[in-house]
């Protein structure tokens, strides 16, 4: 059975440069909540005072448990952001990862989101 997630993953910048912190801050703009959107690469956001991060992406787990599937789909994301940031070439760690299952979102009839 496949699930899908919304995976935000939160983390701090570990030992910027001063060429880091102005290259961050150069491209800032693009990487602002204006930017934030859940897609399968993921999204790098991060705010002006250059403490934290976070990555934003969406997963499908093929995974009939909904333990198990919450837990592959926390690694899975949580590899990705590691190698993205240090693909960026920044080093960072990892404080937290939030996991909400799109299939188990229930809407009230009448109310558009």
């Amino acid at each position: 059975m496949e699930r899908t997630y919304r995976m935000t993953v939160w983390g701090r910048f570990m030992g910027l440069t001063s060429d880091q912190r102005t290259r961050l801050l150069a491209e800032q703009g693009n990487h602002g909540m204006f930017s934030a959107r859940f897609s399968p690469e993921g999204t790098f956001l991060y705010g002006p005072e250059l403490v934290g991060y976070q990555f934003r992406y969406e997963v499908v787990v093929d995974e009939p448990n909904p333990v198990d599937a919450e837990l592959l789909a926390r690694l899975q994301v949580e590899d990705s952001a590691a190698t993205d940031l240090e693909n960026r070439g920044y080093q960072g760690r990892i404080v937290d990862t939030t996991a909400v299952c799109v299939d188990d979102m229930r809407f009230r009839k009448g109310h558009s989101y």
